[in-house]
This record gives structure tokens, C-alpha cells and sequence, in this order.
């Protein structure tokens, strides 16, 4: 039991070696709060000893009475239960004043058959998926499952988080911002489609706190622009019949576009009515990304517009919705403001998977593809199989870093294989150090495209290559990734998630392709931080122009996503593809990081990436800042994230 504070509305839970007991273990913390000390939130502040990151941050729903689950890092120090300000700030004072009691909080470490039962008991279907995991003999995965949803457990309902995010403080939308001493913007609404939904949406028009509004009917929006913007800046939507906007929805997206003068348009989350009247289903969408717009399934057929920004000589009438954003956004950033402020009366179809990129019959350009190797002769020689006979290719130059290899079939192997003048054989000897492996093939690389090739990844079809190369033909894409499967057909790589875990973590991993999970995502091209470098394919010159990867610092993890961010820090696309399929056996010849002199190394990586990527670690501009970094895709974070205005920039970059 704990209620000692340590600070205005802070309550430290534990501390000391009663943490330290608690490392690495499943933990329920309940908290007593019946005069609001901490409010309707509350963020866990996970203190670890000696490391960077030195605090992991959890949430938790707090209404009077609260729990949180979760399991605790492997260097716990201590626990502290922080408020988050809201409306009724006053009532989360410190100690010092005596009128108000402080809250009472429990702590204590559950067993693995109680964690177990918890998340079998609270979501059956989890079950299913986990017995099938361990059938398939895949104890990593039905761990890994486990734990993130475990970590779930705690994550509030649509409807408890939307009663918190209502009396949090940062959940008003500030006054208009008056920068320039300009007349206040008009806000110009054409409603599409006829019958009770254009009254409903009509109707939430009215209501909206911003009054500069005006309705304007579909055939007149261009000549009333043309006439209005002689006296100030207009903005326009396109409002979809029965879609309804939230009363605040355009104060912020008016003021998100008054701050940022150089936007071109933004858009917001969404959630739907159901039958009852109540909100469902939310949308909470990535920043800006292209190729999602592109497919349909980042919806932004209520995008706020800059009317100097809408293309000329079009009829805006017959234009879609990603077409006329797509125009817009060649103008200037498309900006993401993360809060639900639109409301649909159904739910969306679903979205079709995206289309493939490759032309057939099309030529496939060189590629340089580099292996980092050590022994297993078996998953080298499946490797290169796999390129040499099961792929649709141009001319390849493969080259195989040989890490100190010491057994006699592997010796063999390389030694035919380069007799045959199908590899360059590299020798590196000396401690494993992927980083340095790939700069040392990138050297020696003959062609201007690079492939980046696991020895444990073999393709499932023949055209992945041809896929990832008509992806890096745009000259704004600076890396392309692939779908990767365990060989039991569970996901392995579906992009990364920057901040996941502490630094980045594979997106949907071992995940069904099939089990409806992912939104539909794992279906869709789409732009990501950074991919894994079991199979990435970039450029040489891009290489280069980022001095490849960091092999003094990152010999071995988030090497591959250091080289992503600084791809992205150049303002290049980071673009993964379901449409090139393999297997990756993953690690199969490293091992784990269980050795007390590994995790020292991991450390050391985890505070380089720290260190140097901290503006961007949790904003993740293709992750939405109100899901969970901890528990499973798409949980609900009880207190979210930067709800700041974002685009697909790179964070830490300045939004014009």
C-alpha cells in the first residue's frame, strides 16, 4: 500500500528494492481516489534503473476507483502515479492542503496463472489465438501475443475514454489565433447528397462554437470562393449528408490552419453513431500518408481546405475526395489533427487491398544484394535458391559477408557458389556487427539499387523484387520493406512502430493475416517510419548521403531504423508493400539477447536511438498518438500522447 506524495497531484507506489522485486513480473495497481486528487487519469511514470529511456510511461482510467495491469520492465526502480490536468485542476492539489485526502493505491505482483486467466477470462478469442500459436509450436509468438494482451487489460472502453478526454484540459480547443491581425477566416460547408442526413449534418452546423460558417450549396462553392476571398481567407469542406461534425470541430481545425499558415488543408479522427445515439468505432487515423489516401483507406472526405490552395480550372463538384486532397497537398502540408471531431451515421466499407505497382513484362532494374552470414549453411543455401531460381530478377550481384564461419558445410558452400561466379565473397571477421557487414557490401556494391538480404529469407513468390523496385523508382522513396511471415503463416514484419516496447517493434507482429485484427493494413502499401533491414531495398546513393549505418554505435539493434530516420530526415518516403511476400525464419542464426553481456549491449543501442531520435520516439507520424504503445495494435492510451497538429514530416521537423 502506498500514499505517499512527492509532488503536486503525484503519488509515489513503490520505490526502492519493494520495485526491484517486482522487475520483470505481472503487477495490478489499484487505486482508491474518492476525492478526485488525481482526477479522471492518470499516467504511471516506470522509473529503470541505468537505463535510457529512464522512465517507460503506462496510463489508467480513475474514476474514484481505478486499476492498472501490466508487466514491468526487467529494471524497474520505482513507480510513480502522476495527474493529468483537467477541468478540475483545483481539485488536484498536493498534501499540503488537508481538506483533501490524498488517494490510496495498492501494488501487488500477480502470478503467471493469474495473468493468464485475466486475459483468457476478459478476451476468449485471445485463447483461440494463442492455442493455435503453441500448436504451431511457435512459444515466441503465443508469448509475445500474451503479453501485449496482458498489457490491454487496463486499456478503458471507446466510451470511458471519451468520458475522460471530456474533462481533460487539453480537450478545449483554445481561442482562434488572431496572428496577423486579419479579418476572422470564413468557413465555407457544401453538403453532398439530399434527405434526413443533410438535416442531420445541417443541424451540427449550427451548433459548431466557431460561428464564421456558412453554407454554401455545391454548384456555387467556386464562384462564392472566387468573390469572398476579396475580403479575407476562406476555408472550405465538403460535408458527406449525415455526417455530423462535433460542436468544437471546426474552432480547432480553423485554428490549427490560422497557426500553421503554409498548410494546405487538415483533417481529423472519427468515430460512428450507432443505433442508440452514442459514439462507436473509432477511426483514429495516421498522419498524411499517401499511398493510404490513394486506396481509400485514410478517409478524407471532410478535409478543411485553404481555398488558395484548391486546383485551378476543375470543376470541385466532380472531383473525389483523395483526388482533391492529393491536389491540395502539392501545395503544402496536409496536417493531422488526432481528436474525434466528425461523426458518421455508419460505419465505412471496408477497403479493398491496395493494387500492386509492378507492370508485367516490365523490365527490373540491377540490384547489388548484400547477405550477412555465419555458418548455417542450410538457411544460406535456401537463401540464395530462392534468389537465383524462385525470383523474376535483372541482373544481380550478390555478395555474401561471411562473418568467421567455421563450419566445413558452410566453408563448402561459399566456395562453390563463388566458383560458379554466382556471389562475391566479403570475409569480416571478428564480433557480429550487422552494421558493419552492410557497409562493408555497400562499398563494394556494383549497382545503384541495394538489397539488404537476411540469410534466413527466402521469397513465396516470384515477383517481390520486381514489387519492391517499382516502389523505389519514385525518386521520393528512400527505402522499401516487405510483408515477412514466420514460416507457420504468422506475421514477422508489417513495418515499425517507432516508440513501441521503448525504442521501435515490428507493427502487427505475429499476427494472422486472416484474423481481422490490423484493420485491414497488412492489405495496404503504405508509409512507415522504418522498416526492417531482413529485406530493404534503397539506394546507394541515398546510402551514402546518410554515411549508411552506425557501426560503432549500433552494431546490432535499430540499425535499420536509425538508417530509415535519416532517410526520412532528408524528407524521403519509408514505403512498405504487402505485395512482396517471404519468409524470414528471424535470428535463427544470432540467438537471443540473453546474455548479461548482450543486454548491456542492447542497452547501449537503446540510449543511442534514445538520444538521438527523442522528438521523434512515441510520434510516430504513422501511429495515432490516442493508441497504446504498450498493449496491444490499436488499444486505447487512457491519457493520450502529443494531440498536436502533425504531418507525415518527420517529428522534431518544423511544421510550415
Amino acid at each position: 500500500m502506498a500514499d505517499q506524495t512527492v509532488g503536486p497531484a503525484q503519488v509515489s507506489v513503490v520505490t526502492g528494492e519493494a520495485a526491484r522485486r517486482l522487475a520483470d513480473k505481472p503487477v495490478m495497481v489499484t487505486v482508491s481516489d474518492p476525492a478526485g486528487f488525481l482526477g479522471g487519469s492518470a499516467r504511471l511514470r516506470l522509473h529503470r534503473a541505468g537505463r535510457v529511456p529512464a522512465v517507460l510511461q503506462r496510463s489508467m482510467v480513475i474514476d474514484q476507483t481505478g486499476f492498472f495491469i501490466g508487466w514491468m520492465p526487467d529494471d524497474l526502480d520505482g513507480i510513480i502515479l502522476e495527474a493529468v490536468p483537467s477541468h478540475d485542476a483545483e481539485r488536484q492539489t498536493s498534501r499540503s492542503e488537508p481538506a483533501i485526502d490524498p488517494p490510496t493505491v495498492e501494488i501487488r505482483a500477480l502470478s503467471t496463472a493469474e495473468a493468464v486467466a485475466r486475459v483468457i477470462l476478459r478476451r476468449p478469442s485471445m485463447a483461440r489465438t494463442l492455442l493455435r500459436l503453441l500448436a504451431a509450436r511457435n512459444i515466441k509468438g503465443a508469448t509475445f501475443r500474451f503479453l501485449r494482451q496482458f498489457e490491454a487489460l487496463s486499456a478503458p472502453s471507446y466510451r470511458d475514454w471519451r468520458a475522460v478526454r471530456a474533462q481533460m484540459e487539453d480537450d478545449h480547443p483554445p481561442a482562434i489565433a488572431n496572428l496577423t491581425d486579419a479579418p476572422t477566416p470564413l468557413v465555407l460547408v457544401s453538403i453532398l447528397g439530399e434527405g434526413r442526413g443533410r438535416e442531420a449534418s445541417h443541424e451540427s452546423l449550427k451548433h459548431q462554437t466557431y460561428r464564421a460558417n456558412r453554407l454554401v450549396e455545391p454548384e456555387d462553392v467556386q464562384t462564392d470562393l472566387a468573390h469572398s476571398l476579396e475580403t479575407g481567407e476562406r476555408f472550405w469542406m465538403r460535408l458527406p449528408a449525415g455526417v455530423t461534425l462535433a460542436p468544437s470541430a471546426l474552432q480547432w481545425m480553423v485554428d490549427c490552419l490560422i497557426r500553421h499558415p503554409q498548410a494546405t488543408g487538415v483533417y481529423c479522427d472519427e468515430d460512428t453513431v450507432s443505433r442508440s445515439g452514442g459514439k462507436a468505432t473509432p477511426l483514429f487515423k495516421p498522419a498524411w500518408n499517401l499511398p493510404l489516401v490513394e486506396s481509400g483507406w485514410l478517409p478524407v472526405d471532410c478535409i478543411l481546405l485553404r481555398a488558395t490552395c484548391l486546383p485551378d480550372k476543375v470543376d470541385l463538384r466532380q472531383l473525389e475526395p483523395q483526388a482533391l486532397a492529393i491536389e491540395a497537398s502539392q501545395a503544402g502540408d496536409i496536417l493531422h489533427l488526432p481528436r474525434i471531431l466528425m461523426h458518421r451515421p455508419a460505419p465505412r466499407a471496408a477497403t479493398l487491398p491496395s493494387h500492386p505497382l509492378q507492370r508485367l513484362g516490365g523490365s527490373i532494374p540491377p540490384v547489388t544484394v548484400i547477405i550477412p552470414t555465419r555458418d548455417r549453411a542450410d538457411l544460406l543455401s535456401a537463401c540464395l535458391e530462392g534468389l537465383l531460381e524462385r525470383t523474376d530478377r535483372g541482373a544481380l550481384d550478390i555478395i555474401v559477408i561471411d562473418n568467421d564461419s567455421k563450419e566445413d558445410a558452410t566453408r563448402i558452400l561459399l566456395d562453390r557458389i563463388e566458383a560458379e561466379g554466382h556471389v562475391r565473397r566479403l570475409a569480416m571477421p571478428g564480433a557480429f556487427n550487422f552494421s558493419r557487414a552492410c557497409n562493408l557490401g555497400v562499398a563494394a556494391a556494383r549497382h545503384e539499387r541495394i538489397l539488404l538480404l537476411n540469410n534466413d529469407v527466402e521469397p513465396l513468390d516470384r515477383l517481390w523484387l520486381g514489387e519492391m523496385n517499382a516502389e523505389l523508382d519514385d525518386p521520393k522513396v528512400g527505402a522499401v520493406g516487405a510483408l515477412l511471415l514466420y514460416p507457420d503463416g504468422y506475421v514477422q514484419h508489417g513495418g515499425v512502430t517507432l516508440g513501441a516496447g521503448s525504442i521501435a517493434r515490428h507493427s502487427f507482429h505475429f499476427h494472422d493475416l486472416d484474423g481481422g485484427e490490423d484493420q485491414g493494413l497488412l492489405a495496404q502499401r503504405r508509409h512507415v517510419s522504418a522498416v526492417t533491414a531482413a529485406c530493404l531495398l534503397t539506394r546507394k546513393s541515398h546510402w551514402l548521403a546518410v554515411s549508411g549505418m552506425d557501426e560503432a554505435k549500433l552494431p546490432v539493434a535499430f540499425n535499420d531504423v536509425d538508417y530509415c530516420l535519416k532517410l526520412r530526415a532528408l524528407d524521403l518516403d519509408i514505403v512498405w508493400t504487402p505485395h512482396a511476400r517471404l519468409v524470414h525464419r528471424e535470428s535463427v542464426s544470432r540467438g537471443r539477447d540473453d546474455t548479461e553481456e548482450k543486454r548491456q549491449r542492447f542497452a547501449g543501442e537503446e540510449r543511442v536511438m534514445f538520444e538521438r531520435w527523442q522528438a521523434v520516439i512515441g510520434n510516430d507520424p504513422s501511429y495515432n498518438p490516442n493508441c497504446s504503445l504498450s498493449a496491444a495494435d490499436f488499444s486505447l492510451e487512457a491519457v493520450p500522447r502529443d494531440l498536436s497538429p502533425r504531418s507525415a514530416r518527420l517529428p522534431g521537423s518544423r511544421i510550415p
